[in-house]
């Protein structure tokens, strides 16, 4: 896929920054024996990131207006039409613990008139290489290749990515109520849903996305949130279906 100008802009900021974050998560791995220097340097990490990012757009995008997933805003010019909304580190606990669970991710957001919608954005998984990015009516990808929502369909076939609890209850709702079968022994039980099918909680929302994407997950259900709904659209580039229920965002690849 070639890239548009601004989805180029995105990337070459991500890779520039993620050079800083691979070296400290190798630091981070000696240091989990204790807490206090972990936080002070996973802290460290990621200011230090956050400002490559934000030297990197005001060079070269001066007229876009910046907001981070903390709470930091930078306008740079009042009435823009074009923002970027970034995750500098999302999944921040589990850089601090040394897992590679954790992106820095950036989505492109357009205002038009009271509608915003997001044109292009990039979402990096640093500690594997994986780059994830759309634009609008071009397509989802990874590190160049395709992807597609998973064709899975058969209750006992679905991996799901669960960010609450509360959330659980709604897993009947996506599935099929056949509960699905566990092999035991040689035989056939219908109790319980099998351990690896529980559903998962990666501790990073984009992640989540990105890996729904690319068929490692079938089902997403995560709590509605401005903060995320940006990256949705690598949902909907890949073929994936998404059912707004008020203060949960449910995925399907159906």
């Amino acid at each position: 896929m070639r890239y548009s100008a601004n989805l180029n802009i995105i990337i070459k900021a991500i890779e520039k920054a993620s050079i800083h974050i691979s070296r400290d998560f190798v630091e981070l791995e000696n240091l989990q024996s204790n807490p206090a220097s972990c936080a002070k340097f996973a802290s460290s990490c990621y200011n230090r990131i956050k400002q490559i990012l934000i030297d990197d757009f005001t060079k070269f995008r001066p007229d876009f207006n910046i907001s981070f997933s903390d709470g930091q805003k930078i306008i740079n010019q009042e009435n823009s039409e074009y923002s970027l909304l970034i995750h500098v580190i999302d999944g921040i606990e589990n850089l601090l613990r040394a897992s590679g669970d954790f992106t820095v991710s950036v989505a492109l957001i357009h205002k038009n008139g009271a509608k915003n919608e997001t044109i292009s954005l990039a979402i990096s998984k640093v500690i594997g290489g994986e780059l994830f990015y759309s634009e609008k009516g071009f397509g989802a990808y990874l590190n160049n290749r395709r992807i597609r929502v998973s064709k899975r369909n058969k209750s006992s076939d679905l991996l799901v990515a669960c960010d609450d609890i509360r959330h659980l209850k709604n897993l009947e709702e996506i599935t099929s109520k056949e509960p699905p079968k566990t092999q035991i022994s040689g035989q056939i039980s219908d109790d319980k849903m099998p351990e690896n099918k529980m559903p998962r909680n990666l501790g990073c929302k984009t992640l989540d996305i990105a890996y729904f994407s690319c068929s490692r997950f079938d089902q997403l259900i995560h709590n509605k949130s401005d903060l995320y709904e940006p990256f949705l659209l690598l949902v909907r580039e890949s073929g994936g279906r998404i059912i707004d229920d008020g203060y949960k965002i449910i995925v399907s690849n159906s």
